[in-house]
């Protein structure tokens, strides 16, 4: 978990507090799955900015709400995306899968 305020280990889950690069790398070199990070605009930001992001999955809701927060915000450089993949769901959600285009 990734934590400004936890540290430490408890039984279930490790907290980065810092070195979110080298720490996201070394869980990245081990065996397993895909990590799945799902955080605000500031964790997002700081996991794009360094590079850790190879695909973006974005959810489109049937909702306008008029105003709220921006879906990125301070991002250091431009990152060029291809998409891979499109559903719709019957709910009419529809979600959008995007790779990062390292070619740009």
């Amino acid at each position: 978990m990734f934590s400004k305020t936890q540290k430490g280990i408890d039984e279930k889950a490790v907290f980065i507090n810092d070195h979110i690069f080298e720490e996201v790398n070394k869980l990245k070199n081990k065996p397993g799955k895909d990590i799945w990070l799902y955080g605000g605009a500031s964790l997002i930001t700081t996991f794009i900015n360094l590079g850790l992001v190879d695909e973006f999955r974005l959810s489109v809701h049937p909702v306008i709400l008029g105003e709220g927060k921006p879906m990125f915000i301070d991002i250091n450089q431009r990152v060029h995306l291809k998409m891979v993949n499109a559903r719709t769901f019957s709910s009419s959600v529809v979600q959008l899968i995007y790779h990062l285009n390292r070619n740009e």
